[in-house]
């Protein structure tokens, strides 16, 4: 079994990823996604995507998963550049252990959740939480954990290719682009703020010399917030 240490790593180095030449960019229009997800008659209202997302609902359409992650950057509880929840110290030592037992495996998923019910985008928990629940022989949560993850992936990729400002991926996390960035294979190895709105991530064994993520909705609700 691979180290844990290197699962996080190389934690979303998927077979198969959604690109974004493959479907289109989709950028977002954050003013219709904000007006829908703050309306309570629309079928974009949060509450009812976000209880559907909770549920596992394997039905939810581009459209409807669009609104759902980036729509959560409209909500009250959203904090930019949030330091989640965790007790970091506790967990740090699961993550470089090469095998788990049964209690260890708890304490992933207990950190896991803990993590989510702060910030539900969270996608390396997200990856540990399928981690775990497979080891444990769940496969019904595993499954459910990693599609998932797939689903707010495809999201961000599908919203750009990276390689300029113009074509940037949209995220709402400052951790999302190097979850990207793992999801590919490559390796970051330095970040540049470009004005007035991107996150450059430098990479080694990729396509380009880096990438490009569109932080706009955190730098606008950190402001706004101050």
């Amino acid at each position: 079994m691979k180290r844990l240490y290197i699962l996080l790593i190389m934690i979303f180095s998927f077979s198969l990823v959604v690109k974004a030449e493959d479907v289109g960019y989709v950028i977002p229009d954050f003013d219709a996604i904000e007006q829908d997800v703050n309306n309570p008659s629309s079928h974009y209202f949060y509450p009812k995507l976000f209880a559907r997302f909770c549920e596992g609902d394997t039905t939810m359409t581009p459209v409807e998963l669009e609104r759902l992650y980036y729509g959560f950057s409209f909500q009250e509880d959203f904090e930019p550049y949030r330091d989640v929840k965790y007790n970091k110290v506790k967990a740090t030592d699961l993550y470089t252990k090469e095998n788990h037992t049964p209690e260890e495996l708890d304490r992933i998923i207990q950190n896991a959740l803990l993590v989510l019910a702060d910030f539900p985008f969270e996608l390396r928990q997200m990856k540990l939480l399928s981690y775990a629940y497979e080891q444990k022989g769940d496969a019904e949560k595993s499954y459910m954990w990693e599609y998932k993850l797939r689903q707010i992936l495809s999201v961000i990729i599908s919203s750009g290719d990276g390689l300029s400002p113009e074509t940037a991926w949209y995220v709402i996390s400052s951790i999302h682009p190097y979850d990207v960035i793992y999801c590919y294979g490559f390796t970051p190895v330095d970040y540049i703020f470009v004005e007035p709105m991107y996150d450059f991530i430098e990479v080694e064994n990729g396509g380009a010399d880096g990438y490009y993520f569109n932080v706009s909705r955190l730098i606008k609700e950190h402001y706004r917030k101050q």
